[in-house]
């Protein structure tokens, strides 16, 4: 009733909407209420909110692989400031034009943006879209007769670190539909040097890639929303994890 009556009062159409509060509170993104409500109410990815306030500071340099519109994009900005920087990827031609356009009307000069998929390799492929573009993917749709294939660039992170096109990150939100696990491989040797705090969205997909590389490399993984350690690979199902690292 009362998300109804907050759609009612600001209406459908898609254009600037200011967010309400939450840490991307007073930045405005071109949504609609009737698809994006939480994006304007600040209240979407609480966990994710959580976890930016105690791991990012100002003057860090994070990554938003997944960047869809750049509501997590706007959050990371703000903490880390004028003097950090945000590294966004979106690969789907629509969604990185759209990203593109919050990110210009925050004058977001802090958000460098990446219309490439993060992957284990460099090449060209195909991403795999469906009505919601938000749930495109590299790993999904495989089977579905009404998914549209549209070529995509990818890019091992650790190439464009060895590189020096992009400098090494404090803090990794990962989003990626399923290919999470191909993120991990290709930023393996960046996350083995640098140890950045990981904030990941497991799928049944990339669920065992990503368990044993993280915790081949000393990362300890901690359920978002209890905030309660995640020791066996049983306990590790579909959902949203932070994967810390370990120093001892």
């Amino acid at each position: 009733m009362i998300r109804k009556l907050l759609v009612l009062t600001l209406g459908e159409e898609a254009r600037p909407r200011r967010i309400l509060s939450g840490l991307a509170s007073g930045c405005r993104l071109h949504v609609s209420p009737a698809r994006n409500l939480s994006y304007i109410t600040g209240t979407a990815d609480r966990y994710l909110q959580r976890a930016i306030k105690r791991y990012v500071s100002l003057g860090d340099n994070v990554y938003d692989i997944g960047a869809n519109i750049g509501y997590v994009s706007l959050m990371l900005a703000k903490q880390v400031g004028p003097e950090g920087g945000v590294f966004a990827f979106e690969p789907i031609p629509e969604t990185f034009d759209m990203l593109r356009k919050n990110i210009m009307l925050n004058k977001g000069r802090n958000i460098t943006l990446l219309n490439v998929a993060a992957a284990a390799s460099s090449g060209l492929t195909v991403m795999r879209t469906i009505e919601n573009l938000s749930m495109s993917s590299l790993v999904w749709h495989r089977a579905d007769a009404r998914a549209v294939q549209v070529p995509i660039e990818t890019v091992a992170i650790d190439s464009l670190i060895e590189r020096g096109e992009l400098p090494p990150p404090k803090f990794v939100k990962i989003d990626v539909e399923g290919a999470e696990g191909l993120v991990l491989q290709g930023m393996a040797h960046t996350i083995a040097r640098i140890k950045p705090v990981i904030f990941l969205e497991c799928s049944d997909i990339g669920r065992q890639t990503s368990w044993s590389l993280l915790c081949d490399l000393h990362y300890r993984c901690q359920s978002t929303t209890t905030c309660e350690w995640v020791d066996t690979f049983d306990e590790y199902r579909h959902s949203d994890f932070l994967w810390l690292p370990q120093y001892a």
